[in-house]
């Protein structure tokens, strides 16, 4: 048998009918005898966008990844719960939008937070009652804080961040397909995982299109035990948490190197 290699494109543009959406979809490829005794594939592109909001209610018909958007403030045996919109913030837009939340919230009690432009961490002060940032909050890496705050000894309607606030959103993407990878991946809490490649989010800004291309053919190989069949490719885009991401009407694409046997 001689070994042959060609380039496969798969795109959500060419999703079958019945396929989720851009993002968890399935195409069926027109070319069948040439994908039809795979034995390897190099992984040459990927291109996926960023359509991550960095503040998320979780909803993934709405924007996306994990949820991050509940501020849980206590006082006594009182729970205020404060919900931010699902949405793309800079520091100015949340700080503003904390604001009016939580003041709706916990009225007659009013709130002002400040940033501290040497630091960048928040402090909100909190008129009247004594409170507490619980550490059920979703938002609390956002903020800023990974145990519960209660007001400064000194300044007591002072509540400081610990660390400086995070709106990174996320920070990295993973493609999965069980047609491509068949359990190629090892996920730490999730055990054998369907993972295709990886794409770094980090130095993408909202709304453009992130480009990974490989180069180095040992690193982005997958190689099959027994020649497989690619006729048909399942394509499902994975935050860190497994949970499948929602790119709306914009483009997911890979490029594959196979190489096949006839």
């Amino acid at each position: 048998m001689t070994s042959r290699e060609k380039y496969l494109i798969i795109s959500s543009d060419d999703k079958d009918f019945y396929s989720s959406s851009n993002s968890d979809f399935t195409v069926t490829l027109k070319e069948k005898y040439n994908t039809q005794s795979v034995d390897r594939v190099h992984i040459k592109e990927v291109i996926v966008p960023n359509a991550f909001y960095n503040i998320s209610n979780g909803n993934v018909e709405e924007g996306n990844g994990p949820a991050n958007n509940i501020l849980i403030l206590k006082s006594g045996d009182q729970e205020f719960k404060i919900e931010i919109p699902s949405g793309q913030y800079n520091i100015i837009q949340l700080i503003a939008t904390l604001e009016e939340k939580i003041n709706a919230v916990i009225a007659p009690n009013y709130t002002t937070i400040q940033r501290d432009e040497i630091t960048n961490i928040l402090t909100f002060t909190i008129t009247g009652s004594s409170f507490s940032f619980s550490l059920s909050s979703s938002i609390k890496n956002v903020l800023g804080f990974t145990k519960e705050i209660t007001n400064d000894p000194i300044n007591v309607n002072n509540y400081i961040m610990q660390y400086p606030p995070d709106l990174s959103g996320i920070n990295s993407v993973y493609i999965h397909s069980s047609a491509i990878s068949d359990g190629s991946g090892i996920d730490a809490s999730a055990g054998i995982i369907n993972l295709v490649d990886s794409i770094s989010m980090h130095n993408v800004p909202y709304g453009t299109f992130a480009f990974k291309q490989n180069n180095d053919s040992e690193l982005c190989a997958i190689n099959y035990l027994m020649p497989r069949n690619l006729n048909v490719v399942d394509i499902r885009l994975r935050d860190r948490t497994g949970a499948i991401l929602n790119i709306g009407t914009k483009r997911l694409t890979l490029v594959l190197k196979v190489y096949y046997s006839v």
